[in-house]
């Protein structure tokens, strides 16, 4: 049965809509809970990361499950703000390459496959009807929307018997605890209406990006209508259509949305002046037209042998040797390598940004972060030829074709609506006013969620203390290492889980992510594949405290793993060693390999397949510990059950491990260049 409230969707929409519901067995009222003895997972949000937390979930829930899908703005369904239908047109592009888009690191030939041989095209352009897409090709960002809608469709239908997917349209606008569970109350904005509670065992938080910076300059244009706060809410779109195709425009903010809005102003016909406009003047760079990924390794910056660590000798540092590796590698001005190289050093850096950030001051580390942050965004990610290369054209101009975009470095002080409303004018600190015809505001969204204008974050963090502000960024919350909200009182809010946006603080501290990394592709399909897990862990080991309690980082090495299992079953025993070490053997020779197969396998049927190899081997491996070291069968069936746990956590993690990116083993493979490590 279709949801109502989907009937305005363009009609492809309808039908991925209509399948994923069709999919799901169980029929419920609003109000009603789920059939006795089956658990619900609650994601809020229904984009990006939302959409692939309910795709990983189908596929590996084994128990009875429902998992319930809620988004408040239909544009934004199966894609958010960076791919959703009402926030794109077909000239966005993805800024990375389609062989590197896949929604399964451990399938990077996925999307291709699914592209090259599965998407309905139907209702693509003709320019893309008939495309082959390679390694290396550009994507527009309604095709990976599509490629996402189409994966969750395929994951319900391939889904447990008993697991089923029930989508919702409406607004979540509280979430709190009750009966060991969470009661998620939302507006319902289907045909039905009101407001309704859901009763729920976990919740995954998925709403992604607060609402848009507005800067104090706006307060005497905000409601005019020829300013635009948001380049990506629904309607932007048709507000760029407005636009006359010779009006002036001054775009606020210099980094990838600015880039978005001159590409949405081009393809609604623009051809009048565009003003970049941003207090630093910095701007992506473009890729070069044979550009690869490539991860290099670093030497430790010598700074950072310092025994404190100041804001100015870290900025002296960093530039010190920054200096120093555009040196090592030969950097040339003008050349292909000049327009990567910041990326690629900054990526090299993570690992001394985790150090930096944990011995800095908290306050100091904010101030960097605000200071430098148009230079960290801008220098962090370039873009590609058919986002980068469209602006820096038109900002060059040719015999014959204008030059249409400028940037400009200035600090914006005031704007007035002038000449009864018809155009704006633009007041500088340090330079002559300007008068433009349109304004639109790409100073990107706000991140201080202690003062969230978002009803349910601020119910979560101000009004229940579920949640709070990450320490040491104050850039979205602090949350647990699978992603659990840390509540006021430090402890880990038991059942609820955040993934997308609000984790760019933790990113930053705990992996060393900097600019748009903190919410990449990459950065959040990690967050969703380990989330899950995380969740269907829980669901199925609530009453096991064993598996409840497992340090985190236990599982990050299979030493480690073993040693912590071995610790308290034979602390005394002579044969300590012996059971650490056959543990250890086992755990990389058979369970690791086999936790793998299974998280890799293409469906349902190969799943089982490799679930039963899995679980078989390891009731076998219980029953040679039991009989070599003289175990209970209690401590066989805690030891196995741990280490089943812990392999899998594992695998997981290493999947997730961008340093460990997977072969590609199909017909793409001859695509692949393989550049070698740049050394220390």
């Amino acid at each position: 049965m279709r949801n109502p409230a989907m009937q305005d969707s363009p009609s492809q929409d309808r039908g991925v809509a209509d399948m994923a519901m069709q999919a799901s067995s169980l029929q419920h009222d609003p109000m009603g809970g789920a059939d006795p003895g089956t658990r619900r997972v609650t994601i809020v949000g229904a984009g990006f990361s939302g959409t692939l937390s309910a795709i990983r979930l189908l596929h590996f829930a084994d128990m009875p499950l429902e998992i319930c899908l809620i988004e408040r703005e239909e544009g934004y369904r199966y894609g958010g703000i960076a791919f959703g239908w009402a926030s794109t047109n077909w000239e966005h592009m993805l800024n990375i390459q389609a062989g590197r888009i896949t929604l399964r690191r451990e399938r990077p030939e996925d999307f291709l496959e699914w592209a090259n041989e599965e998407a309905d095209r139907s209702d693509w352009p003709q320019k893309w009807q008939y495309h082959t897409f390679g390694v290396a090709c550009v994507v527009p960002r309604r095709i990976f929307r599509q490629y996402l809608a189409e994966q969750l469709r395929d994951a319900a239908a391939d889904a447990h018997a008993e697991v089923t997917l029930r989508e919702l349209t409406g607004e979540v606008i509280d979430v709190r605890g009750q009966g060991g569970g969470y009661v998620v109350k939302y507006a319902d904005f289907s045909a039905q209406g009101g407001v309704h509670d859901l009763f729920s065992d976990q919740v995954i938080l998925a709403t992604g990006h607060l609402s848009p910076v507005q800067a104090p300059f706006y307060h005497r244009i905000k409601d005019c209508d020829r300013f635009l706060a948001d380049p990506y809410a629904p309607g932007a779109q048709d507000w760029f259509q407005e636009v006359g195709p010779e009006e002036s425009v001054l775009v606020t903010g210099s980094a990838l949305s600015a880039f978005d809005t001159v590409i949405s102003l081009i393809h609604a016909g623009h051809r009048g002046q565009i003003l970049i406009c941003s207090r630093g003047g910095h701007m992506h760079g473009t890729y070069p037209v044979d550009h690869e990924h490539d991860i290099w390794q670093a030497r430790r910056p010598p700074f950072l042998d310092a025994e404190k660590l100041t804001p100015e000798a870290v900025v002296e540092g960093i530039k010190a040797e920054y200096a120093h590796l555009r040196a090592e590698h030969g950097v040339e001005p003008g050349s292909a390598l000049e327009a990567v190289f910041p990326e690629r050093v900054m990526k090299a850096w993570e690992p001394y940004v985790i150090e930096l950030i944990s011995r800095m001051d908290a306050r100091d580390v904010r101030m960097l972060l605000d200071r430098y942050k148009s230079l960290i965004v801008t220098n962090r990610t370039s873009t590609v030829r058919e986002i980068g290369g469209v602006v820096r054209s038109r900002m060059r101009g040719y015999h014959g074709a204008p030059k249409t975009v400028e940037a400009l470095s200035a600090g914006i002080q005031d704007m007035r609506p002038v000449e009864d409303g018809t155009k704006i004018r633009v007041v500088f600190a340090d330079q002559p006013d300007i008068v433009v015809d349109r304004v639109v505001n790409c100073l990107g969204n706000k991140t201080d969620y202690e003062r969230a204008d978002h009803p349910l974050w601020h119910a979560l963090v101000n009004g229940h203390g579920y949640a709070q502000p990450q320490t040491k960024t104050h850039r979205g919350i602090e949350v647990g290492p699978h992603g659990q909200l840390i509540a006021s009182d430090g402890e880990a809010a038991a059942g609820l889980f955040g993934v997308g946006p609000m984790r760019q603080g933790d990113e930053t501290t705990r992996r060393g992510r900097l600019g748009a990394f903190v919410f990449s592709i990459g950065t959040l399909r990690n967050q969703c594949f380990d989330t899950a897990m995380e969740v269907l862990r829980r669901l199925e080991s609530a009453s096991d405290e064993e598996q409840m309690d497992i340090p985190d980082g236990v599982h990050h090495c299979l030493i480690r793993i073993s040693d912590w299992i071995a610790a308290d079953l034979a602390t005394e025993d002579p044969h300590a060693t012996r059971l650490r070490e056959r543990l250890q053997s086992y755990a990389k020779d058979n369970a690791y390999p086999n936790a793998v197969n299974y998280l890799q396998a293409q469906d349902r049927t190969e799943r089982r397949k490799y679930r039963t190899i899995l679980d078989d081997d390891l009731a076998d491996f219980g029953v040679a510990l039991s009989r070599e070291f003289g175990l209970t069968t209690q401590q066989a069936r805690r030891t196995v059950s741990l280490l089943a746990t812990l392999v899998q956590k594992h695998a997981v993690h290493s999947l997730c491990d961008i340093t460990k990116l997977a072969g590609w083993d199909s017909q793409y493979a001859g695509q692949v260049k393989h550049a070698p490590k740049k050394g220390s």
